[in-house]
């Protein structure tokens, strides 16, 4: 792997996503979730971060219900933590897959789904180059490994997603 490569994946290796009690938990006004949600992924995605969110995006996503309907115009830790996953699933899966994956089951918190998720988006982002998985197949080394792993990533993603839903036909059928 060239050293410039191994640089940018070394800095981005240091992110770390915001704990859910650095969410702020009073209350944002729509410019300030944006602005706290691009200067969270800024680190990660650089100056490329800024058309991932805006204002509107933010409108549609409450209007397609992806997220509840702020609070007299603040938007609540809650709505934050749910904005702060779509920003980085939307880079891989469809709004309706979101939606899927975000839907809380009974008894489960936005606070347990941001938790997970937190952990598992830190683990992939820390083995990004690193050392060589146990089956042969090399680390990625090239833009074009990564792509073709978030392409893999995203086909199993779709298919967990299909068994999600077969799994809940079957138990509708009951």
């Amino acid at each position: 792997m060239n050293s410039g490569i191994q640089g940018a994946l070394n800095a981005i290796r240091r992110y770390r996503p915001v704990e859910w009690e650095q969410i702020p938990d009073l209350g944002l006004y729509m410019d300030q979730v944006v602005t706290f949600i691009t200067r969270m992924y800024e680190p990660l995605y650089g100056e490329d971060i800024h058309g991932y969110l805006s204002p509107s995006m933010i409108n549609n996503y409450v209007k397609s219900k992806l997220i509840p309907r702020p609070t007299g115009k603040k938007y609540s830790r809650e709505q934050i933590a749910l904005l702060t996953m779509i920003v980085a699933l939307k880079q891989t899966s469809s709004m309706e897959d979101i939606r899927r994956m975000l839907t809380l089951g009974e008894g489960e918190t936005v606070e347990a789904l941001y938790a997970a998720f937190s952990h598992r988006f830190c683990d992939a982002i820390q083995s990004m180059g690193g050392t060589p998985p146990s089956d042969g197949l090399s680390a990625p080394a090239t833009a074009l490994d990564f792509a073709i792993l978030a392409c893999a990533y995203s086909a199993g993603c779709a298919a967990a997603l299909k068994g999600a839903a077969e799994g809940a036909e079957v138990q509708e059928a009951k």
